[in-house]
């Protein structure tokens, strides 16, 4: 398997070499199946597994008399033993993380530690979840992701971070995790619209569809946890030394709502030609009448608020073009309320695009059918539009909003219009992450 640029930044050991690893390690059955029970083995001799990496013949002591016992453990069995904890690790729990917890931990070595634990347990749920699919195998873009993670899992849990040798290795291996990741959504739905494809009627759009909620729930929160490590990493390792990493204690919702809608309808004007009229409201409880020069301050992560709104309102837009001729337009524009109290941020977008078909039901949430799925298995080099990106926007942005504890629900009126309702936490103690996808549709994920 070819290694991706994470392994070239440290660079690992040529495939075949060997590593010397000391005999007592690894000498008795009995330790390596504590090495699966604790997970710990592998970490302990994390340090030992580097310095060989690159030498074969090199020897490590020890014994407490100062004797040299050594065994010498090729890059097949190493990856042997990584696989095997990664199917021990992938049946451990994944401990959630509050936004209030993240905000305790903004020094890059304690997020790096933290980040070396938990984040190859999120690799190897997903790769377990991956390989309870029945015939994957046969899918190349599932063979793909599958192989992805179990790289990713490997440079991250080798990867050194330590005072000697500081962070700057692990921030480009954590960069590089990221970039090798960028396609992930396009391809695990070309996958599973293949597998279902291939497996007629044994797996249920439902099933499909929670499948695929539980596996980019996980990538969320493996990218949020990556991508705060390098915001936070100073510039000297190569990150942004920004002082609480991508979260802003005073993010507001109001700009952010604005800043989408100006950025929505730019594409709009360039792919159209035309773009709809909008109107952004801000309210607050206890305060009569829109609130022209309040911002609406709260703790989040300003990236993942405006995905959500430069994809809904990108619906909104469409539906109103398709539906309004040019001269009414200005008279069909785009509503954008926001609304706080203490406890809470509303958003609600509202459209008069004729509204969604009640026949349509919960296929607006459903991965299997949107452009990455319905074109791409057809024509995989067809590129995603800006417009309408691969089809999936609606159901990632709910996903996006659920990860810290919020919200997105339609309501349709057919005939007449949309309103897509955004709820989000405002207290740092009530954003915990989703991990499990149990957290947000119930127990239970059945196949048929």
């Amino acid at each position: 398997m070819a290694l991706s640029r994470a392994a070239a930044v440290r660079g690992r050991t040529a495939a075949g070499k060997a590593a010397v690893l000391p005999k007592s390690s690894f000498n008795r059955r009995q330790q390596h199946q504590s090495c699966l029970r604790g997970s710990s083995c592998l970490s302990q001799l994390r340090p030992q597994l580097r310095r060989c990496a690159g030498n074969a013949t090199s020897s490590i002591n020890s014994s407490s008399n100062g004797s040299q016992r050594s065994i010498q453990l090729t890059k097949e069995r190493l990856d042997e033993l990584l696989k095997a904890e990664m199917k021990y690790v992938a049946t451990m729990p994944v401990r959630p993380v509050s936004m209030t917890e993240t905000l305790s931990i903004l020094e890059p070595d304690r997020i790096s530690a933290f980040i070396q634990t938990e984040v190859p347990k999120r690799f190897a749920f997903r790769v377990r979840m991956v390989e309870t699919l029945a015939g994957w195998e046969s899918i190349p873009e599932l063979v793909e992701v599958h192989a992805m993670m179990q790289r990713w899992y490997r440079e991250l849990r080798l990867i050194e971070r330590s005072c000697e040798v500081g962070l700057r290795n692990f921030t480009a291996c954590t960069r590089a995790i990221r970039q090798d990741g960028n396609n992930t959504v396009a391809l695990v739905a070309v996958g599973i619209h293949k597998l279902q494809s291939h497996k007629a009627g044994m797996y249920t759009h439902d099933f499909l569809d929670r499948w695929l909620d539980g596996f980019l729930l996980s990538r969320i929160g493996s990218n949020m946890l990556l991508d705060q490590y390098f915001a936070c990493a100073s510039k000297q390792d190569g990150g942004l030394e920004r002082p609480t990493g991508i979260i802003h204690l005073d993010c507001d919702a109001v700009a952010i709502c604005k800043k989408a809608a100006d950025y929505a309808s730019r594409i709009c004007q360039a792919h159209t030609g035309h773009q709809p009229f909008i109107v952004v409201e801000n309210y607050e409880a206890g305060k009569k009448g829109p609130q022209a020069d309040s911002p609406c301050y709260f703790s989040y992560i300003p990236g993942y608020l405006r995905y959500i709104m430069i994809e809904v309102l990108k619906n909104s837009f469409q539906a109103t073009l398709r539906t309004k001729p040019d001269e009414i337009l200005a008279k069909s524009p785009i509503h954008v309320l926001v609304c706080r109290d203490e406890y809470r941020v509303v958003i609600r977008v509202s459209d008069r695009g004729g509204g969604i078909p009640f026949e349509v039901g919960d296929r607006i949430w459903s991965y299997l059918y949107g452009a990455a799925a319905r074109d791409q298995v057809q024509d995989p080099v067809e590129p995603a539009q800006a417009l309408s990106g691969y089809g999936v926007g609606l159901p990632l942005s709910r996903l996006h909003a659920r990860y810290l504890g919020g919200q997105l629900e339609v309501t349709s009126y057919p005939g007449y219009g949309t309103d897509v309702t955004v709820m989000l936490p405002r207290l740092d103690k009530e954003m915990v992450e989703k991990v499990n996808i149990d957290d947000v549709t119930g127990p239970g994920l059945d196949r048929r």
